[in-house]
């Protein structure tokens, strides 16, 4: 199954996000940087600020770019595949952080969107430059969105049914 076309992260939070498997999204060979060419400087930077917080957050992080999403996506190696865990999305006013699993991520301040939405898996932080960017705030979820992405799916599943608790800060 690939990618719809031409669905951006606006679109996948919009709609039904259940449709977003870690197999379905191919990487696409296109260097960040050009992917990035079409956005404002603003967005550009803090795009560049986000990745090199998941880098410092998840160092193992794989990253590629989804063209038929418009996203910038992050996962995990695993045995069989990569574990998507977040995903930068541009947009021309704003850029979306977003978490694969956010939805089982503890959020006590309510600083994440997606529920008001009800989505049933994204929550996703949006961000309209770089300077409103929380980097201790910023990596913590990122770390938590990674641990989350490599717990085997019955550990994800029990902690959406309300069998355990959401992952919550250290």
């Amino acid at each position: 199954m690939g990618s719809p076309p031409n669905l951006t992260p606006s679109d996948a939070i919009g709609g039904d996000d259940q449709r977003v498997h870690d197999d379905a999204i191919a990487a696409d060979d296109l260097p960040i940087e050009i992917f990035l060419e079409r956005y404002p400087p603003p967005i550009r930077a803090t795009a560049l600020r986000l990745r090199e917080l998941i880098r410092i957050a998840v160092p193992d992080a794989v990253e590629g770019v989804r063209s038929g999403w418009s996203w910038i996506g992050y996962g995990l190696p695993d045995r069989r595949a990569k574990r998507t865990f977040g995903w930068i999305g541009p947009e021309r006013k704003h850029i979306h952080l977003g978490f694969q699993n956010g939805v089982l991520l503890a959020d006590p301040d309510h600083r994440l969107h997606g529920a008001e939405e009800r989505l049933k898996q994204f929550r996703y932080f949006t961000f309209e430059r770089e300077t409103e960017i929380e980097d201790e705030v910023v990596i913590d979820f990122l770390r938590r969105a990674a641990d989350l992405a490599v717990m085997p799916s019955s550990a994800r599943r029990a902690l959406a049914g309300g069998a355990l608790e959401a992952v919550e800060a250290d």
